[in-house]
């Protein structure tokens, strides 16, 4: 293990995350693991510690990441731990990133889900609440471990909410292609975006065949699923025309409703609501999410008429925070979904 490449200030990238798969991969490494420590959930802790060769030193729940939650569980971790263990999903992984980063250790990743960008990505968020203020520490996990008997223990939607957060980058296409329409900003670049909609279309046509002969997810389909998420960040559009107003109104809708849902499928639902309101072919879309499993739509998340509209009426605000760093020009800012056209979504 490399601990000096644990601590490390700059970002791995995707691509060059170490991702191992395969069955009884969590039993047969943890045998070899020193003196460590897990950050979990509890859900997560209840699927992973019997797959596990031995008990950790210690266990540190994650509830949020809020910083005086971190310091708290991290200091609760024995100091003379030698390797921190993400065990879980997006919050979880993060709280291992900071464990890691305090306890100058190595840091190994498991996560119970694939569906999550924290897997590959080494920065621990900066919060206040419900609120991202930068980054808290980046720290490159040795490798990730996806045991398929870990991952495909938890229900299918949490897996299947990966490609929702590929695919929701729609959103920023939704949008160019609207504004150039309308005259208002550069015309659409064809060139420019061949790259990340040929990305998006391969998953749509590829995931069917991953599926066992009663359409539920397979090993194939885990690691399909993790390598859309791991290659999402290279063909990425990064363009002023294209915002991520589908990212915003995950945070927005959160932040109005004191509540969380599962991120891929919230920001799946903004991709939706975007390509709505700019008539930028919904269907197409939605045809492509329910291809793919992505659950979306309010009633199946558990989404109330009130909470929308309060995650909607949130988004330009939030959308608009310059003291936050965000002044993003988007027409679900400039043409808010609210009021009479909100009803209309929500028909």
């Amino acid at each position: 293990m490399t601990e000096e490449n644990s601590t490390t200030t700059r970002q791995r990238p995707a691509r060059d995350y170490d991702i191992r798969f395969g069955h009884g991969l969590a039993r047969s490494d943890s045998a070899r693991w020193p003196r460590y420590a897990v950050v979990t959930t509890p859900s997560a802790w209840k699927v992973a510690d019997p797959m596990l060769s031995k008990q950790p030193a210690g266990i540190a729940y994650n509830k949020w990441l809020d910083p005086n939650h971190l310091d708290e569980t991290t200091g609760a971790l024995p100091d003379d731990m030698d390797l921190a263990v993400g065990v879980g999903a997006g919050r979880a992984l993060d709280h291992a990133e900071y464990v890691a980063h305090k306890k100058k250790v190595p840091l190994m990743q498991v996560p119970t889900v694939v569906s999550t960008g924290a897997i590959i990505h080494g920065f621990c968020g900066d919060w206040t609440g419900r609120v991202i203020h930068g980054v808290a520490c980046i720290v490159n996990c040795e490798y990730v471990l996806v045991d398929y008997d870990i991952a495909l223990s938890a229900p299918e939607r949490l897996n299947t909410a990966g490609p929702g957060d590929v695919l929701c980058g729609d959103a920023g296409l939704s949008e160019w292609r609207h504004s150039a329409a309308r005259g208002r900003g550069p015309a659409f670049d064809a060139e420019a975006t061949r790259d990340v909609i040929a990305h998006r279309s391969e998953i749509v046509s590829r995931f069917p065949a991953t599926l066992d002969p009663q359409k539920h997810l397979t090993c194939n389909s885990v690691q399909f699923i993790m390598k859309a998420v791991q290659d999402r960040d290279d063909p990425m559009l990064r363009h002023l025309a294209a915002p991520s107003a589908d990212h915003g109104f995950c945070f927005a809708l959160e932040l109005a409703n004191d509540r969380f849902w599962i991120h891929g499928e919230e920001c799946a639902l903004g991709a939706v609501i975007v390509a709505w309101h700019t008539g930028q072919s919904p269907e197409t879309l939605i045809e492509r999410l329910d291809t793919c499993k992505v659950m979306f739509r309010p009633r199946d998340m558990d989404i109330g008429r009130g909470e929308l509209r309060r995650g909607l009426e949130e988004l330009p605000r939030w959308m608009g925070e310059e003291k936050a760093g965000r002044d993003t020009e988007s027409i679900m800012r400039s043409e808010p979904v609210t009021g009479k056209r909100f009803d209309e979504c929500w028909t």
